[in-house]
């Protein structure tokens, strides 16, 4: 038996971090939308962050739930407002650097099947057609549409399902987010850690990251040489 198939985590893996840096001014001009002091809606924003990734509301009455937790009431250009902001921001998070194109391609053209997990909010499944990623992944799972979290063994199976192949044919590579390389290893697979600089992240304190004494890559496209060496005669 041989492995058949890779399944990446998505931010900080195929596509850079989600940054502070960079997601904060988004936050600040969704607050100003509101006209709520931004320190309290990045209070919420983090209260309902599972929520979000879980899928059960729309983004809209995500929205509205926000105002009702902020006592404010929330009109419809508001939310068209705090849309847009949002979906600009997730359409241009994911663009992958093109080394990471190149490598896709190249762990494609040895036969591997390749897979996406990601605990994501809706707007990620709406703007990910139109990403680079789409045309090398074979198989996208996104939280939200299917209500399950890294590191639930159901959503990994989920895409192995998908892929037609069993958990221990499988690769999973990822950055340590959401304890996902302990939930990729509890259902069979073969985690990998995709070293990322956590400085600037929201979560820099990872358990599957500082406990961490498995293989490790630096660049997706390590992928590539080092495969050959997983598989079993």
């Amino acid at each position: 038996m041989k492995y058949k198939a890779i399944i990446f985590d998505l931010y900080g893996t195929l596509v850079p971090i989600f940054s502070r840096k960079v997601y904060d001014p988004v936050l600040v001009k969704m607050a100003n939308i509101l006209n709520v002091p931004y320190q309290e809606f990045w209070k919420i924003k983090t209260e309902t962050i599972n929520d979000r990734s879980l899928g059960f509301h729309s983004a809209e009455d995500h929205i509205k739930d926000l105002g009702l937790r902020l006592n404010v009431s929330v009109n419809k250009i508001q939310i068209e407002e705090i849309l847009a902001i949002s979906n600009k921001f997730t359409r241009n998070s994911l663009i992958p650097d093109p080394e990471v194109l190149q490598a896709l391609n190249q762990l494609k053209s040895k036969g591997f099947f390749l897979g996406l997990i990601t605990n994501c909010n809706k707007s990620v499944p709406m703007e990910y057609p139109n990403s680079p990623l789409a045309k090398y992944i074979d198989i996208p799972v996104f939280s939200c549409e299917e209500h399950i979290k890294k590191p639930s063994t159901l959503i990994y199976e989920i895409a192995c399902d998908r892929l037609n192949i069993k958990p221990k044919e499988c690769v999973y590579v990822g950055d340590g987010s959401s304890k996902e390389l302990t939930g990729a290893y509890a259902v069979g697979m073969l985690p990998i850690l995709k070293r990322t600089d956590l400085s600037d992240a929201y979560d820099p304190h990872r358990s599957d990251v500082e406990n961490w004494y498995g293989t490790t890559i630096d660049e997706i496209s390590q992928l590539s040489n080092m495969l050959p060496d997983f598989v079993v005669p």
